[in-house]
């Protein structure tokens, strides 16, 4: 089993075993690194490219887009990946990997709300996160309390 804080390839890095964030996928090399640790399902949250093409044949895939531009995130936009990352998760095998362009905000948010929906505390997932990931920033983490609320997973 990876370990927290494992990186994958360059561009990204379990948060637990099963559960990792990071950047966005420049080629077959880090699609291999992918398979290569054992991640079988993802979800893109960039707006700007959509990785279905080049994912969905080898990998479980959602697309999930949102902007980065530091506005509000409704709790639907949450919704798409933890509904799609809880499903994968009930089966001990699988592994997520939440990304976006650069693996600052969009992908390590929505790494968050999954946490937060499997019952993490804020503060324990905030810290694990950017414990495994230094430059998370997690500018959604806000959003994604008030998603889990209202989604009724807190």
């Amino acid at each position: 089993m990876p370990d927290s804080g494992m990186a994958i390839g360059s561009f990204g890095n379990f948060v637990t075993a099963r559960l990792a964030t990071g950047a966005a996928l420049n080629g077959p090399p880090d699609i291999n690194a992918l398979a290569a640790v054992g991640i079988t399902h993802v979800i893109d949250c960039r707006a700007e490219f959509d990785d279905g093409a080049l994912l969905a044949q080898r990998f479980h895939y959602i697309y999930a887009p949102t902007a980065d531009d530091g506005l509000t995130k409704p709790p639907a936009w949450f919704e798409l990946g933890i509904v799609f990352a809880l499903q994968a998760l009930s089966q001990p095998r699988n592994r997520v990997y939440a990304h976006c362009a650069a693996g600052v905000n969009r992908g390590p948010s929505m790494c968050y709300a999954i946490m937060r929906a499997f019952g993490w505390s804020a503060a324990d997932a905030l810290s694990t996160i950017k414990t495994a990931r230094p430059v998370a920033q997690i500018r959604y983490g806000g959003d994604a309390d008030l998603a889990i609320v209202a989604l009724g997973y807190a």
